[in-house]
């Protein structure tokens, strides 16, 4: 198998243009860094190289500058941790977890509708019976209307609208986890959609043929069958919350990302234990996600 593979990545395309340029890149960002003329700045090689030696030594943890034993940077971590970091991380988490709960909870209830398959007067393509025009007038419009909810949702930056929110309802967590949800609500409505056309059809054929309708079809069959991927993005959209989460706490309530924010230019060895807090937090999420996929299949 590993002899197939060689073969495979010996007989592959390779593009010479790529290669050419990275080649290039790499060499100009090389000889910017080591020239004494600055090609893409005004400070010279070695002062670049002085500073970047400064912002790595102020990375390690103070009490380990000061005295140069590592054993001391246990008990300095577990102080910032006590302080600050066990509450911040656990508003970056509340905020996260509960906008993406509140977005998928939305997605689904309206989910059926928004099927291009589903959402019309015939689902599927099947003979539905004489409707009335006005009930066959709804069905056109419910599809475009909600697909277009997907798309204002997700097209307006969770930042702006956090911002905005703050404005009109004051500092509190509520505005963040509103603004996280209705920007998921796009995302995932528009990744779920997805899901939803392509997903096998003949189970549900044969529950709306049966009579069963689209929304029963659509809990009873389509559903349990994509649930496994439904998972992947739900996953995938809370990982993307718990940094969305850190960075808009830097608009001023207490989350990992405010004390990055009041770490930064001063404390760096702080900022980037926060930030390592807020990596670990996105590991131990994608290892729960792959568990419980794996379970379910």
């Amino acid at each position: 198998m590993s002899d197939r593979i060689r073969q495979l990545k010996r007989a592959r395309e390779k593009s010479w243009l790529l290669r050419i340029s990275a080649a290039v890149i790499g060499i100009g960002v090389f000889l910017a860094w080591i020239t004494s003329r600055p090609l893409l700045g005004r400070l010279s090689a070695s002062r670049r190289w002085e500073n970047f030696q400064n912002f790595v030594e102020k990375l390690v943890p103070r009490p380990v500058r000061d005295s140069g034993d590592w054993g001391e940077a246990l008990p300095w971590a577990g102080k910032l941790i006590v302080d600050d970091g066990w509450e911040a991380l656990g508003n970056t988490l509340g905020i996260a977890t509960a906008a993406i709960l509140i977005s998928a909870a939305s997605v689904i209830l309206v989910l059926p509708f928004a099927s291009r398959a589903l959402s019309r007067p015939d689902p599927l393509g099947l003979p539905a019976g004489q409707g009335k025009p006005l009930r066959n007038m709804i069905w056109r419009l419910i599809g475009p209307v909600v697909r277009l909810a997907f798309v204002l949702a997700r097209a307006v930056p969770e930042y702006l609208l956090a911002f905005l929110l703050l404005s009109l309802l004051g500092p509190q967590v509520g505005p963040l986890i509103l603004a996280l949800a209705i920007h998921n609500f796009g995302i995932l409505g528009r990744l779920w959609s997805e899901v939803v056309e392509n997903a096998p059809r003949e189970a549900i054929e044969v529950g709306i043929a049966t009579g069963q309708g689209r929304v029963g079809g659509f809990l009873s069959r389509i559903f349990p069958e994509s649930f496994n991927r439904f998972l992947i993005y739900f996953f995938y959209r809370w990982e993307t919350c718990v940094k969305d989460a850190t960075v808009l706490g830097m608009l001023g309530l207490l989350t990992l990302g405010k004390l990055i924010a009041l770490s930064k230019g001063f404390f760096w060895d702080r900022m980037l234990f926060y930030v390592l807090m807020a990596a670990v937090v996105i590991l131990i999420g994608d290892a729960l996600s792959t568990f419980l996929r794996r379970s379910l299949r």
